[in-house]
């Protein structure tokens, strides 16, 4: 029989407890694995209370400067509601 290693690499979310829970398709139906797991935190910064990035607005804001909207000329004028 062949030895089969694989290493699957993932990115996931821990629950509010602290729970990560992972389901990862191995290709091996009714198999007894061996299975390690190293978790190390995702280096990203503080993030805002809407989960952005600290700052994120900040470095693109402007970041396509070429980009120009068009006048828009003027607005009909329609009769007022009663």
């Amino acid at each position: 029989m062949a030895a089969f290693t694989d290493t699957i690499e993932t990115r996931a979310h821990t629950t509010r407890d602290g729970m990560l829970n992972l389901s990862v398709d191995v290709g091996m139906a009714d198999a007894d694995v061996a299975v390690t797991v190293r978790v190390r935190p995702v280096s990203g910064g503080e993030v805002d209370a809407n989960g952005w990035p600290t700052g994120f607005f900040e470095c693109v804001a402007g970041s396509m400067p070429e980009l120009e909207r068009a006048p828009q000329g003027q607005f009909e004028e329609r009769l007022p509601l009663e």
